[in-house]
């Protein structure tokens, strides 16, 4: 049943139905705040490693959503790393010079949120498809996607 709410909540939040509760979000303090619950959801066989920018800025989102799809990568990152190895969480401020540089995005400042895990990696069609709503490549009833 809470595995159903929760696929249910995500719905809803996609289709825009449920509003999002922006606010301002300390990204490295959200990621030092989870790190006990990352480090279970990896196992003893995965190190986690943090490179967490100082000074970082902060940024306007929903921290239910954003600790979801934090939670979601890492959980992503660990089905990768089945033999072990090692998640790497990295923090950084960037500046974009004017609109394009960078997809569609406006020129101004963001924050940068990186994982990058040393497991078996994608291939160029998962890769072509990993920001399709619900996208999974496990099995049925085994991923929801972000």
């Amino acid at each position: 049943a809470n595995r159903a709410a929760a696929l249910t909540h995500r719905l809803l939040a996609f289709a825009r139905r449920q509003p999002l509760n922006l606010k301002r979000v300390e990204l490295n303090q959200l990621i030092e705040s989870m790190h006990d619950l990352l480090s279970r959801t990896l196992g003893s066989h995965i190190q986690i490693r943090n490179q967490l920018q100082e000074r970082l800025w902060p940024v306007s989102s929903d921290e239910n959503q954003l600790e979801s799809a934090l939670l979601n990568l890492v959980i992503n990152a660990r089905d990768a790393m089945a033999d072990g190895g090692t998640l790497l969480l990295e923090t950084r401020n960037t500046e974009l010079q004017r609109q394009g540089e960078v997809g569609d995005l406006p020129a101004g400042r963001y924050v940068i949120l990186c994982l990058t895990d040393s497991g078996c990696g994608m291939s160029a069609k998962v890769l072509a498809s990993v920001f399709e709503p619900f996208f999974t490549t496990k099995p049925i009833g085994q991923g929801t996607g972000l």
